[in-house]
Order: structure tokens, then C-alpha cells, then sequence
């Protein structure tokens, strides 16, 4: 069964990133060489009675697979050591080269070049493939033979580091895209960490010292400790309202803000990002609710997709936010939708989905104006503690 699942070149397709999707198809291409060369050897093993022959190369075939699916250079993942599947598919090579016609010879060359082509650097592979087709030149097959085993091995190699340069720079551009998400995550906490130190951390140094000295002013029962005591007042209150501003500043957003952070972050990502419309465009009635749909569609793109491109459109009444290559493992809309649904609810709007093969769209429609305001209007107050 895992034989099988490993060999099924539509395994976990859908459902993986780009990074894995290459690494998958660079090891399934070349296990299908692999099998595929191992079956015709086995089938004219048998119609010519070269049991020896297509039996070593059948071991060839196994053992190289077994060696790609333990290389990560070339998309295997590492499972092992892979000196003893690598020294197998070499003797096995070496048997169904002597036992076995020139066909079976080249058959072989061409699989133990995969892993072999893979491990040294491609001017040695160049070196081995001259020695290789000279010795083949010079041997009874001919001239011909030798030319033809010196494409096989460069041509091999050639092949081989072009999937590994790919795949290199495939992972090497996933990395740069995680590190810039995670970095604008970082300065942004950086950010509301100063901030709060900047506002609350002198006042709170205030009230300390101001409360020392009412303390010490009030065991000697002089009266301007109520004095001091009521500064402290005043001080507790205004680092609180400086508080709950800074809050209020990092929670209820701006509309225009949350345009440029996302088109930034997005941007940072990788993720090629247009705007449509204008932040004036929208109602003050819905331009905080439109702000945080903004802020929760890029938070989405960057976690649960592999975009390349986005598209964010703001009109009078909605916004709409779209992107490419979305994940296709989505069982449920998670605490973010949910709360997006609860925040236009709220001003009577709505939150709609759309999830294809090739595109993620989040549309949030808005009521008009009027509505809204009637809505407000009819509404009974309610008094909280």
C-alpha cells in the first residue's frame, strides 16, 4: 500500500504547496524513468531468456528508486542512508551490463546515472561521461556506441542538476516568502510593544514614586499626602485613557491604513496586489467593518494559500478581495470568517465566500446607507455596567 501511494504521481497534489508539488514531481519523474526502464527489461528478460540480465536490472531499477526517494536534492525526502541502496544499484548495474546485450548495458548507464549524476558536481559527470563513451568507442560495439553512451550520461546529468537547480530555487523562494510574512508579523508586535511602553511606562513610574512619597508624607501626618494621593488619581486616569487609546488605535482601524498595510504585506509576500476603488468610496457607517475585512483577506491569503496574485475592489456598498492558487483543505471557515460575519452583521451587512480549484473570493456587502441609519435609529438603546 505505501509502495503504491508512493508511485501514484497524483498523490497529495491538491492538497500541497507549490515547494512540495515540485519536489513531488522531481522525484516521481525520475522513479518513473526508473520503473519504467525495469519493466521492459523484465519483459525482454523474458522473450529472450536473459533470466540474469533482467533480474539485475530489475534490482537496479528498486534500488535507485529506493536511493531518489532518500536523496532530498533531487525531491526525496530523507527516510535512510542511501550507501547501501546506492553500492546495490551499482554491483546490479555492473551484472546487467556483462550478463546481458548492449541494449541492457545502456539501460543500465542510464538508471545508475540518476543518483550518481546527482552526487558530483556536473563537470565530473562531463569527465565520466568522455571515459565512459571512449571506453564504449573503443570496445566492439563502435564509435557509435561510445557517442551515444556519452549523451546518455551527460544529457542525464544535464537533466538531473536542472531538477535540483529548480527545485533549490522553488524552496529557496517559499523560505523568503515565510520570513517576510512573519517579519511584518514581528515588526507589527514590535510596534504596539513600543508603543505601550512609550504611554503606559512613564505614568506607572509617576504613580510609584508619587505613591512612596504619599506614603511616607502620610505616617508623619502631614496633609499633603491626600494631596499627592490625588495626583496619583489623576496620573491612574490618564494612563488609563492613554491606554485604552492605544488599544482602540491597534483594534478599531482605518479603512485606508489597512489598504496600504495589506498591498505592503502582500507585496512583502511575494503576492502581486491590486487596488480598485477608494477608501472614500466606502460609508463611514462601514468603513471600520470594511477595514477589518481588509486586515482578515490578507491574514487569509498569506495562511491559506500559495498566491501569486490578489485583487482587492472597493465600491460604495462592498468589497470584495480575490486570489489565486488557494488550498483546498478548508473544513471550516475558522474564528476569522466567523467574526468578520459577527462585525457586518452588526451594521447589516454580509460576508460570502467562493472557493474554486483556481480562485478564493471573500465578499463583504454592505447595506446602504439609509438602511443603516433607520436600522440605528430604531433600535432601543441599551445601558451596560
Amino acid at each position: 500500500m505505501k509502495l503504491r501511494r508512493y508511485l501514484d504521481p497524483r498523490t497529495t497534489w491538491r492538497d500541497t504547496t507549490d515547494v512540495d508539488k515540485v519536489r513531488l514531481y522531481t522525484r516521481q519523474s525520475f522513479v518513473s524513468i526508473v520503473v519504467l526502464l525495469g519493466v521492459v527489461a523484465l519483459a525482454e528478460s523474458v522473450t529472450e531468456r536473459l533470466w540474469v540480465s533482467g533480474v539485475a536490472l530489475a534490482v537496479t531499477a528498486g534500488a535507485t528508486a529506493i536511493t531518489v526517494h532518500r536523496m532530498p536534492i533531487i525531491g526525496g525526502m530523507r527516510s535512510g542512508e542511501i550507501r547501501w541502496p546506492l553500492a546495490i544499484t551499482a554491483v546490479s548495474a555492473a551484472v546487467a551490463g556483462i550478463a546481458g546485450t548492449a541494449t541492457f548495458k545502456m539501460w543500465a548507464l542510464l538508471i545508475v546515472a540518476i543518483p550518481v549524476t546527482a552526487l558530483i558536481p556536473l563537470r565530473w559527470s562531463a569527465a565520466i561521461g568522455v571515459v565512459v563513451g571512449v571506453a564504449t568507442g573503443v570496445s566492439p560495439y563502435g564509435p557509435l556506441a561510445g557517442v551515444v553512451a556519452f549523451v546518455v550520461v551527460v544529457g542525464m546529468a544535464a537533466t538531473v542538476k536542472l531538477s535540483m537547480w529548480l527545485l533549490a530555487v522553488v524552496t529557496e523562494l517559499d523560505s523568503s516568502r515565510e520570513a517576510a510574512a512573519l517579519l511584518s508579523v514581528a515588526e507589527e508586535r514590535l510596534r504596539f510593544s513600543r508603543d505601550l511602553h512609550d504611554v503606559v511606562g512613564r505614568a506607572l513610574s509617576a504613580i510609584a514614586v508619587k505613591s512612596e512619597l504619599a506614603a511616607t508624607l502620610s505616617r508623619r501626618g502631614d496633609e499633603r499626602a491626600a494631596e499627592q494621593m490625588e495626583e496619583v488619581r489623576d496620573l491612574a486616569q490618564h494612563s488609563m485613557t492613554e491606554a485604552r487609546q492605544l488599544v482602540r488605535g491597534y483594534r478599531s482601524i482605518d479603512l485606508a491604513s489597512e489598504l496600504n498595510g495589506a498591498c505592503s504585506l502582500l507585496r512583502a509576500a511575494g503576492i502581486d496586489t491590486t487596488v480598485t476603488g477608494s477608501p472614500d468610496d466606502v460609508s463611514p457607517d462601514f468603513s471600520e467593518a470594511a477595514a477589518w475585512i481588509v486586515r482578515e483577506g490578507a491574514t487569509n491569503i498569506l495562511r491559506h494559500s500559495d498566491a501569486t496574485h490578489s485583487s482587492i475592489d472597493v465600491t460604495e456598498n462592498s468589497v470584495r478581495i480575490t486570489n489565486n492558487v488557494p488550498h483546498q483543505q478548508r473544513t471550516t471557515d475558522g474564528t476569522g470568517l466567523a467574526g468578520l460575519r459577527e462585525r457586518l452583521a452588526a451594521v447589516g451587512g454580509t460576508v460570502d465566500t467562493t472557493l474554486t480549484e483556481d480562485e478564493f473570493t471573500l465578499t463583504a456587502t454592505f447595506a446602504s446607507a439609509a438602511t443603516s441609519a433607520s436600522t440605528h435609529a430604531g433600535s432601543t438603546p441599551k445601558v451596560g455596567s
